[in-house]
């Protein structure tokens, strides 16, 4: 008895031996990768910088593809970082910087050129919380709110950067396809419920925006730099204002819409200029400004409301900014912690659709754990833009799909496009301001008609997909609207895995294929499919029910069969109990039970247990349907009922000889 102690005490001595120096390996690992990024990045960034200048030298085409490209995505981004920062109720100046800042780590930090960042919806719909009146932070002023709003910048970048190193981004391939519908179905509707504020007004009917101190706790709040509108009502049909909000919104989706089918190129003297050279959104921008400044306000003297009236742009440049928050208060880390854990999340999916995307355009098949670098990147990039009063960003499709296609496929665009950004809040401020807020809401509802993924609806008439998938995508979508994006993913995944691992369950099968009549029984049971907590109830049923098996020693066939987990193990020890039992409870000695076919995974799974392990017997070679030496790739495991009744004398004295030689084997 006391040797078999010391052989279970020595075999989960090397078990965990064995773990804990592959963690040590692990964090060597990432500890060398640190230093080297450290040591030789400075290095290998000037060597980059040259082998680029080089090659844009003899490739002044290239060069020339990028410049454009990058001035085209600058000005897609604009309105849509204006727009994000109304949803996101933070200043359009600080949407514009966040563009900047994690555009421009982002494209630094990728092994995807081209890929572009920026302030995104699937985050502002989260970030939008921390600083709405019926948010967790309601009863703080807005100044303090937008402090809490960088801190949690701050620390979803920390994560972000977390992932990268550590590779967690090899799990982002367990997202379902149904869960990424789903995730895109319920982005397009939180952007579009968003966006329904450009048809309000003020109660009082003016359109300029009257800042009011708050009042909190019975102090005065300090005036933000942007507040969103309180007090507001519906526009009603029968005013006229609701008529020329409609006109503007209705001409930027069309432009949006018919600009891009425009396939003609327009011939000026010797040159000839294709249609989309500017992108289709700024010339909604500039139409619908141009319509609200001489017909409405000019001619018609009723102007509707524009980003002015809403927030003032300065013409200024990021400066250092620390988040004023109480980090020892046990609130801010409730708070902050939840919404940056479900930012990092909507981030990392939202990179890794758009990672997916990338390879289909340019064709090419990266290793997926090539990924954890671009999550450094978006780490990296959100936590430079918490130090600048910016509330970061993710990765952008929209933008990114359109670079590609425009042909770009080194970093210089996103540089370009960053830079831009910069240069259109210092000096193009005071023209962002006439901008009307209808026509970036029209141009978000082409965003949102294009996010949203049309097809659900076909698989839902059509009835072409599953079922389990046709209630993920409806689930996620829904809670996506009803609580956020990221709690809708992670509970799309865990439906979806309960969902597969039913049906995982449904397709393992135990049936008993022959019998011998021997002085001992024997019965062949074939089991086919997986072993695994969702199938063990019913297999065990199995051979609870059927008496017979009671007073036969068992053999299972186990050659289509895989063990995944310690319930499929538990099964196979409860068998072994029951049919090699001691005398009285049920067993009979000399009785035994053979488990024959188990592939090499799930051989070193059941030899996990010492009981399962006590007497392996390897299988003479038996030729297979596939030409395959049966021990080259399957283990018997046989354990008699003789070898179980051993009192503590007469164990055998090395059961960890015993244990290693099996590992051996397999």
């Amino acid at each position: 008895m006391i040797q078999n102690i010391k052989a279970r005490v020595a075999l989960y001595a090397n078990v965990w031996r064995t773990k804990l120096d592959q963690a040590k390996d692990v964090l060597a690992l990432a500890v060398r990768g640190a230093h080297r990024a450290t040591t030789r990045l400075p290095i290998e960034s000037k060597d980059f910088f040259m082998d680029s200048v080089r090659f844009f030298m003899h490739n002044p085409t290239s060069l020339k593809n990028e410049i454009l490209s990058g001035v085209s995505i600058s000005l897609m981004q604009v309105p849509e970082s204006v727009a994000f920062a109304f949803v996101a109720n933070i200043s359009p100046v600080k949407g514009m910087f966040s563009t900047f800042f994690i555009g421009l780590v982002g494209g630094f930090i990728t092994t995807m050129p081209g890929m572009v960042s920026g302030i995104a919806g699937g985050m502002v719909a989260i970030q939008k919380d921390l600083t709405s009146d019926s948010g967790p932070l309601g009863d703080m002023c807005m100044v303090d709110r937008v402090e809490w709003l960088y801190a949690t910048t701050l620390l979803c970048g920390i994560i972000q950067v977390l992932i990268g190193v550590f590779g967690i981004a090899k799990f982002l391939k367990l997202v379902p396809h149904a869960v990424m519908v789903g995730f895109m179905n319920g982005l397009a509707i939180v952007i579009f419920r968003a966006q329904l504020t450009a048809f309000q007004t003020d109660k009082d009917g003016s359109q300029q925006q009257q800042q009011q101190q708050q009042i909190v706790d019975g102090k005065m709040c300090p005036l933000p730099d942007y507040e969103p509108p309180k007090d507001q009502r519906w526009l009603r049909l029968n005013e006229g204002q609701t008529w020329q909000v409609l006109v503007i919104v209705f001409i930027s989706m069309a432009i949006m819409i018919l600009q891009t089918k425009i396939k003609r190129r327009l011939r000026i003297w010797k040159f000839s200029i294709s249609a989309n050279i500017i992108p289709s959104s700024l010339t909604a921008m500039i139409v619908c400004t141009l319509i609200t400044k001489l017909i409405y306000e000019k001619a018609a003297d009723k102007p509707i409301r524009s980003i002015g009236d809403r927030a003032m742009f300065p013409g200024n440049v990021p400066m250092g900014h620390i988040p004023d928050v109480p980090w020892s208060e046990g609130k801010f880390w409730r708070v902050v912690m939840e919404k940056a854990v479900l930012l990092a999340v909507v981030g990392l999916v939202e990179t890794a659709m758009t990672w997916r995307l990338c390879q289909k355009i340019i064709g090419e098949n990266i290793p997926s754990h090539y990924c954890n670098i671009d999550f450094l990147g978006q780490g990296f990039g959100n936590l430079l833009s918490s130090f600048f009063a910016s509330v970061g960003g993710s990765v952008m499709v929209g933008q990114t799909t359109v670079n590609l296609l425009n042909g770009s496929r080194s970093r210089l665009s996103t540089f370009v496009a960053s830079f831009l950004i910069l240069l259109y809040v210092a000096v193009a401020g005071k023209v962002i301001e006439m901008i009307p807020v209808a026509a970036l809401t029209g141009i978000l509802f082409v965003v949102v008609v294009k996010t949203f993924e049309w097809r659900t609806l076909v698989y839902i008439l059509r009835w072409s997909i599953p079922l389990t998938d046709i209630v993920t995508i409806v689930l996620v979508t829904v809670l996506a609207v009803v609580t956020d994006l990221a709690i809708a993913v992670l509970i799309g995944i865990a439906w979806s895995a309960v969902s597969v691992a039913w049906k995982m369950a449904s397709d393992t099968k135990v049936d008993e294929i022959k019998r011998y009549t021997k002085a001992n029984g024997v019965t062949v049971v074939k089991i086919s499919g997986p072993l695994f907590f969702g199938s063990a109830a019913d297999v065990s049923m199995f051979f609870n029910e059927t008496e017979r098996f009671q007073q036969s020693t068992i053999e299972l066939d186990m050659s289509d069969a895989s063990v995944y987990d310690s319930s499929g193990v538990e099964i196979l020890k409860r068998l072994v109990a029951e049919v090699c039992g001691k005398s009285g409870e049920g067993g009979s000695k000399g009785r035994k039970v053979v488990i024959k076919g188990l592939d090499r995974k799930s051989a070193l799974l059941v030899t996990r247990s010492l009981k399962l392990a006590n007497a392996i017997s390897p299988s003479e070679p038996v030729a297979t349907a596939d030409a395959t030496p049966y021990s080259a790739r399957s283990t018997d495991i046989e354990i008699n009922a003789d070898e179980l009744l051993l009192d503590g004398e007469q164990e055998k004295a090395d059961v960890r000889s015993i244990v290693d030689d099996a590992y051996k084997h397999h």
